[in-house]
């Protein structure tokens, strides 16, 4: 029996376009993959339940994809996200299939219940830039929801300091 791919957490591997996404605490885990969809380019986010796994028949897929297209890592990357691990992903948690979510550019453009691998090939080709600077990161929402998010913590941080100086 083969052994299951082992790809690096946080770490994209080429062969299969894929990171793994975890981290020391759900936390961090959840800044990562909220941090990657603020990035141009296609983002498929693999959803499992912990005691249930990565999807391992589709790794040879995004091989067989990678090989003939050669995307660059920011045109496409697949993310392999425990429900568990993920606010953004709750309303997966508990589910015994997985599930694929298609962002482009922040944005959720297609989904698909269920490892139908024709569908995913057909729906990453079909949403994949030709190129990494395709998309206009300016108008990601997820990335403009960040740099808000950013802006107010800075605010705060620098409100306390001067409540402190005085």
């Amino acid at each position: 029996m083969a052994a299951a791919a082992v790809v690096e957490r946080n770490v994209y591997e080429k062969a299969s376009m894929s990171i793994a996404v975890s981290g020391e605490t759900d936390a961090e885990a959840d800044t990562f993959l909220k941090d990657k969809l603020c990035e141009q380019g296609l983002k498929v986010i693999e959803v499992y339940a912990e005691w249930g796994g990565r999807c391992e028949p589709l790794v040879p897929v995004l091989k067989r994809i990678q090989k003939e297209a050669e995307y660059a890592q920011n045109c496409a990357v697949v993310l392999h996200c425990k429900a568990e691990s993920h606010d953004l992903l709750a309303e997966y948690r508990g589910k015994s299939m997985p599930h694929f979510l298609f962002y482009r550019n922040g944005t959720q453009v297609a989904s698909v219940a269920g490892a139908n691998m024709p569908e995913i090939e057909a729906l990453l080709r079909e949403h994949a830039p030709t190129s990494a600077d395709a998309d206009v990161l300016e108008e990601n929402p997820m990335w403009i929801q960040r740099q808000e998010e950013k802006a107010a913590a800075e605010a705060a941080a620098q409100a306390a300091l001067m409540g402190e100086n005085e």
